[in-house]
This record gives structure tokens, sequence and C-alpha cells, in this order.
């Protein structure tokens, strides 16, 4: 299997858009004289012709004309299947999606194909097009992630609750289950809605989806807050709360006795899991007990 820094250099390739020192890189991969073959291939496949009247006018013909017993070869028939495995399979070699995921309490560093990078939070997971970067720069995201992007065509990002456009800039998003948030901290940026809202984004400007509605919001950081190991909390309901820490901490809270809807403002780091545990619990007047991987919660 291709690394990271592999199929980034054969998308980029297909581009057109390797440097020399890139191009000997992608040279010494022992992959690279069949991915050769198949692009020489690609450049010389054309469908064959099809002149309907002709074909009108012979297959008349065979109708007026006895029947006789057709010997079939299958030679013939072979090669056809074979050449359309090809076929498919070069399709689905070009036309297929690189897929980057990372677990609780991890983050990933990303570089996309046109030299644009991603940072995904934890818990996240983030598709593209594995080649022709250039004609179609749209991601798919399912978590949080901050996207650096170069000028260029359109660049979309693809989030359960909505999408973003932008043409370069900075911004992080935020996409999961029930949540959608997006900060610009450089350029501009238009956010749209499942429920067809759009608000134009500069930087410094942020919006939520709430109630859904999106609601614009201002932010002061240059950069996400998780990006630095933390997570700040503004009347944030108390379950979503203790959903980010199970995504920090790869932990799980037992949390049925407690209630949830309660509102929290304040935040916690990623370094340490007991004095995060202090500073969003004790505040809460909430007990817990540890066992392993497993936080018991009960009301104090």
């Amino acid at each position: 299997m291709l690394s990271d820094n592999e199929n980034t250099y054969l998308a980029k390739w297909l581009n057109n858009d390797l440097n020399s020192q890139e191009l000997e890189e992608l040279k010494k991969l022992p992959e690279y004289d069949d991915y050769k073959k198949i692009v020489n291939g690609l450049e010389h496949f054309n469908a064959p012709t099809f002149d309907l009247q002709q074909s009108l006018e012979s297959t008349s013909k065979r109708l007026d004309q006895p029947k006789k017993v057709k010997v079939i070869k299958m030679k013939p028939i072979l090669y056809a299947i074979s050449a359309a495995a090809s076929i498919v399979l070069i399709i689905g070699l070009f036309f297929n999606k690189v897929t980057y995921t990372t677990n609780s309490g991890q983050q990933l560093a990303i570089v996309l194909p046109d030299g644009g990078s991603v940072n995904l939070n934890a818990a996240s997971s983030l598709s593209h097009q594995r080649f022709f970067w250039s004609k179609n720069r749209e991601v798919k995201l399912e978590g949080e992630a901050f996207f650096k992007v170069t000028t260029g065509t359109n660049f979309t990002v693809t989030a359960q609750l909505g999408t973003i456009e932008v043409l370069g800039t900075q911004f992080n998003v935020k996409g999961r289950t029930n949540q959608f948030q997006v900060g610009c901290y450089e350029g501009k940026v238009r956010v749209s809605s499942t429920e067809n809202q759009q608000k134009i984004l500069q930087k410094g400007d942020a919006v939520s989806l709430k109630d859904k509605k999106l609601i614009q919001e201002k932010i002061k950081e240059t950069s996400p807050l998780w990006m630095t190991g933390e997570s700040l909390f503004n009347s944030t309901p108390l379950g979503e709360v203790l959903d980010e820490m199970e995504r920090q901490y790869g932990i799980s809270f037992r949390r049925s006795q407690i209630d949830q809807d309660k509102l929290f403002t304040g935040g916690f780091n990623y370094s340490d899991l007991n004095i995060a545990l202090e500073s969003v619990l004790v505040p809460m007047d909430i007990e817990y007990i540890i066992n392993g991987p497993v936080i018991s919660l009960s009301p104090r």
C-alpha cells in the first residue's frame, strides 16, 4: 500500500505539478513503471465508433436471411472481457478516494495534492479523490479540521450539516453529528447549511448552527485552540463537553444519572486527564469514579 506521501506525489504527477526533486522521488518507487504504462494506455484509449444507419441496414438484412447455426469462438470474448476488466481496474485506480482517520486522543497533519494543508482533530476523518485534484478540489469531513487552502479553483468542504466554499484562506470546521461550526482565520468563506441558509465569513468571523439557524459570532484567536491542546466552552450543554473529553482522552463516561443539558462555561487542557476532570466536573457538582478507561458520573 502506498504511503500518504507517495499518494500525494502520484496525484501531483498526474496534474503535472511535480518539481524535479519530487519527480525523482516518484521514479524510485517500484510501482512507477506500472503507473506509467497505465497512464500511457489511457492516452491511447478511444471508445469504438458506432454508425446507427449502417447497423440498422445490417440488422434488417440478417432478419431476412435463413437462420444458421453459429459457432461462437471464445477467444475474442475472453479478450473483450479482459479489456473491459482492465478498463474497470483503471477507472477504479484513478477515481478512488484517499481517506485519513484519527482515533481518540490523536491529531494528524495532512498535505493535500496542491500543497494545501489540513490539521485533523481527534476522532475525525477526511477524504478526497486520489487523482485529478486540480479539477475537483473537494473534501468530505466528519469531525473537526483546520484548513490552509492554496489559491486556485474553488475549494469545497462537505460536512454532514453544511458546506464551506473558499478560494484561498485559513478556516476551521467542526462538523460532527449534531454540531456544525465554522471559523474564518484568513480570507473569506461562504458557509451553507442543509437548511439552505448562507453566511459570508471574513477574518475573525465564525458561525454556529443552532436550532437549524446559522448564528454569526466572533473569534479573537489566531488559530483554533484545539491545535494547542485546549478546549473552551461558553454556555455549552454538558453532554457536548463530555463528548469532547471522550474524543481527546479515549475514555468513556457513564452518565445516565446526571443532567447533561446543564450549561457549562469553562475549559480543559489535553495534557492531564485528572486536571481536566476536576476542571469540568467539580464546578458542575458531579462526583466521578475512575475504573480504567470508564468513568462513572453521579450528582454530588
